[in-house]
């Protein structure tokens, strides 16, 4: 039997499809999605890798890692962080007192400069002289001692300062976490970080080899005078007897 009603109800929909210019995709259930949603969906699954894109990736880590560890050694004791900020009704300030060790404080203080002390390092090939990959070409990020004012090192600058954000930000729990239970100091913070949280080094070898400052035509440190002498030292002479004392001891 033909219905009216339904077919009045059915016409301003299908006139609706066929004007519309949106480009559609029936996904299952006859659900009906827009390209753009899907396509949009798409660069976000695929945005991550694009993210963590950096050159000498486990170098990268290691110099941030250089940096927290530069923090966890200059810290010094601290007393406990009072937040005994309210009074009762007997005027006793009353609430916590939290040990330095596991406060937020402490933990803030440490990661707040971290990203911040990386504008001295660039990327450079190298030719470590021991270790894997002795005497091959080798990328990885150094301390140059200096900000350099080239184009092409400010690029790097930016792209290592980036790339420090966001490994921070993805292991901030982590962090926290073997901070407050004293499974992170100053002697292993780049092997928890690199290996342990990221994986951007694979092994303790590949984390030595980006931290090592051992390099083909690396400037040695100069040696001081007694070490260049063999270890003797020169002789000085007799002193000089002062003004009025030049006579001879009877």
């Amino acid at each position: 039997r033909f219905d009216r009603h339904s077919a009045g109800r059915g016409r301003p929909l299908a006139r609706r499809a066929r004007g519309s210019r949106v480009n559609s995709i029936v996904m299952p259930f006859g659900l009906r999605v827009p390209a753009v949603l899907l396509a949009l969906a798409g660069l976000l699954l695929t945005a991550p890798a694009a993210i963590d894109a950096i050159d000498a990736k486990c170098s990268a880590c290691a110099a941030v890692a250089g940096r927290l560890q530069t923090a966890l050694e200059a810290e010094k004791p601290r007393n406990h962080v009072d937040l005994r900020g309210r009074l009762d009704s007997k005027g006793v300030r009353y609430g916590k007192l939290i040990p330095y060790d596991v406060s937020e404080q402490r933990f803030t203080e440490l990661m707040e400069g971290v990203c911040e002390g990386l504008g001295r390092y660039t990327l450079r090939t190298v030719k470590p002289t021991e270790g894997p990959s002795a005497g091959t070409d080798v990328t990885r990020w150094e301390d140059i001692g200096r900000v350099s004012k080239n184009p092409r090192a400010k690029t790097l600058r930016d792209e290592l300062n980036d790339y420090c954000h966001r490994i921070v930000e993805k292991q901030e729990e982590h962090l926290q976490k073997a901070l407050y239970a004293k499974e992170l100091n100053s002697t292993n913070v780049a092997e928890k970080m690199c290996i342990q949280f990221s994986g951007e080094c694979e092994h303790r070898e590949d984390l030595a080899e980006a931290q090592s400052p051992a390099m083909k035509g690396e400037k040695k440190p100069k040696k001081d005078k007694e070490a260049k002498s063999g270890g003797k030292k020169k002789k000085k002479g007799a002193k000089k007897p002062a003004k009025g004392d030049d006579k001879k001891e009877l």
